[in-house]
């Protein structure tokens, strides 16, 4: 059998991170993006120095511009755009008549509709395409130094997921599988909310038990969230829900938290943006599920409040106290 051949487009930090594992995995690896500078530099350096900087690339990582020619030579695309371009990859993907295996590392939703992005993938591909989202507590500084991870490889439509998953897997890097595409969504882009709090909790030290119940019930925001959407309850146990959620809301590794942390020392989200890259995701998450009215502050009060917190000028403070002065209520 010949070398899977994969593309992944986005070359930020995750998705520069990918491509170094799904190239230690044997594969045959093309790595694009939309930023053509950024790419002419990864080209000529080996390095991505403005998302990853220090780590090298082999010289077999085809580091390309998309092209319709290249799209026919590959086997499975993973897509790790930032979700408001989301759309946009895909759009640039369907120029292509090719039949390629099409996969999702974006955590987050459609900022149009706050549906999810396997719901957007529907909308461009017919129902016979095989896709599959990727999801799990990973930082992408940790998985390009080969320290050891797992995802979650979560599918309905691929034909042979356990043979993906061992062509991505590798020494350093396991992929589980799941059947629960929406709740490996949903726990991937709902934990970047409760990371945003978690921050924010530890900046103004209120210690080591508002952060523990802030991920408790967090977590049960997601579960309820999820379960309601169709989900399985138990993926939110799983490495993409409990997983990712104590990995972002615990580590300064993550954006989210980083935000979080932040805000709660007295910045903003704009502050934090002048001097960070881009915009956190957990930001594009809230956005996206308030708009859409999918969330309330009586079911989803710690997502209510971080979004109250970022776009209405609730200081962290009062978001504390509103919190912590709702009527009781059974914990489940």
């Amino acid at each position: 059998m010949g070398k899977t051949s994969f593309l992944v487009f986005g070359a930020g930090a995750w998705g520069t991170a990918l491509s170094l594992q799904l190239h230690k995995s044997g594969n045959n690896v093309f790595l694009s993006s939309f930023d053509q500078t950024n790419l002419k530099n990864i080209a000529s350096s080996r390095m991505n120095e403005k998302y990853l900087p220090g780590v090298e690339l082999p010289d077999d990582i085809h580091v390309t511009e998309m092209a319709q020619d290249l799209l026919s030579e590959i086997d499975c695309v993973v897509i790790c755009v930032k979700s408001p371009y989301f759309r946009k990859a895909l759009s640039e993907l369907k120029r292509s008549p090719a039949s390629f295996k099409v996969l999702w590392a974006t955590k987050g939703f459609d900022l149009e509709s706050g549906m999810l992005l396997s719901n957007i993938v529907s909308e461009y591909y017919d129902a016979g395409i095989e896709h599959g989202v990727l999801s799990g507590p990973t930082f992408a500084e940790e998985l390009a130094h080969n320290k050891p991870a797992a995802i979650t490889l979560a599918t309905n439509t691929i034909n042979d997921p356990s043979q993906l998953a061992a062509e991505m897997s590798n020494e350093n890097l396991r992929v589980y599988i799941s059947t629960d595409p929406v709740g490996v969504q949903l726990g991937g882009s709902l934990k970047n909310i409760i990371a945003i709090a978690s921050g924010i909790s530890d900046a103004m030290e209120m210690g080591a038990n508002a952060r523990a119940a802030l991920i408790t019930r967090g977590a049960e925001e997601m579960r309820t969230l999820g379960t309601s959407l169709g989900a399985s309850e138990s993926t939110f146990s799983g490495l993409s829900g409990i997983g990712d959620l104590v990995l972002s809301a615990t580590d300064d590794q993550s954006r989210n938290r980083q935000l979080g942390m932040h805000i709660g020392k007295g910045g903003n989200l704009d502050s934090f943006r002048e001097t960070h890259n881009g915009t956190p995701e957990g930001v594009h998450a809230v956005s996206a599920l308030v708009n859409a009215g999918i969330v309330n502050d009586d079911e989803f009060p710690i997502t209510s409040k971080v979004y109250k917190i970022l776009f209405e000028g609730l200081s962290a403070k009062e978001a504390g106290m509103e919190l912590m002065s709702r009527p009781l209520r059974f914990e489940n």
